[in-house]
């Protein structure tokens, strides 16, 4: 039973910075009454459209020294670009894994050791679409700024 709209609540705190509320998630039940974060204090996190940027950057920097390495010299560097592919679920993925995942010792419903392994994959299979649907917008946004 998830009632929770797809993207998570976010709003701007600064000239880059995005918060992310999962408060959304914090009702009380059996699961999340043991939780550090609840209604009055939900579980946020900061995403910075400089940082952003410089993982996309850093992405395609590593693939242009690729490419250079296995194409003509002859290939110019706009036609280099041209091929380089930039996959945004990577960054969100990793933002995930450092942001919410480390956390899983105050978020119970993400810890497989105190909660049933299945209901955790549910539970972050749930989050992690929510929090991928919420990424994509906050990086729209920032594309506009940066």
């Amino acid at each position: 039973m998830n009632c929770l709209s797809k993207i998570l609540n976010y709003s701007i705190i600064g000239l880059e910075d995005y918060l992310i509320s999962f408060e959304n998630y914090c009702s009380p039940c059996d699961i999340q009454k043991f939780c550090k974060y609840g209604k009055a204090e939900p579980f946020t996190i900061t995403i910075n459209c400089g940082d952003l940027n410089r993982a996309k950057e850093k992405i395609k920097f590593d693939q242009l020294q690729k490419l250079q390495k296995k194409e003509d010299v002859s290939v110019t560097y706009e036609e280099l670009i041209k091929k380089v592919k930039i996959n945004v679920q990577n960054i969100f993925s990793q933002i995930w894994k450092e942001k919410v995942k480390a956390h899983k010792e105050e978020i119970r419903c993400l810890d497989s050791r105190k909660v049933d392994s299945m209901l955790v994959a549910q539970q972050g299979q749930d989050w992690w679409q929510n929090f991928n649907s919420t990424m994509k917008e906050i990086n729209r946004e920032c594309e506009k700024i940066i």
